[in-house]
């Protein structure tokens, strides 16, 4: 009889570990963070500004990255030069949809070809 109330035992403790290491799950209502980097070597100078839902919520001139918490769900997330200045944008021509999952973490690269500009998801290093 005392075995097997060790084994049971046993049993319940180790159930009850495994049970304590595995991740909590995400929370619904938790934000999302999204990084966009700015590349030193593109071809311009030219500040871009990134849109969120076709609002400006940040300017970045290269070498710069911004880190944003975001409601998780879709969005649509676009960038375009900088009106501002010199180099005188038009603001962003094509947005991009992204749904992001609470708690998930997305990096973006601003791509600045001589033509065109846009992002580029970053994979996971």
């Amino acid at each position: 009889m005392r075995p097997l109330l060790i084994t049971a035992l046993t049993l319940l403790c180790s159930h009850a570990a495994a049970t304590k290491l595995q991740p909590p799950a995400p929370v619904a209502d938790a934000p999302a963070r999204l990084i966009i980097n700015r590349d030193g070597n593109a071809p311009t100078a030219c500040d871009v500004e990134l849109y969120l839902n076709e609002q400006v919520v940040a300017t970045l001139a290269p070498n710069q990255h911004t880190s944003l918490d975001v409601p998780s769900g879709q969005m649509s997330l676009a960038v375009a030069i900088s009106p501002s200045g010199y180099c005188g944008g038009t603001g962003p021509t094509v947005a991009q949809s992204i749904i992001v999952a609470p708690g998930e973490t997305r990096q973006f690269d601003v791509v600045v070809k001589p033509e065109q500009i846009f992002l580029s998801p970053r994979l996971s290093d």
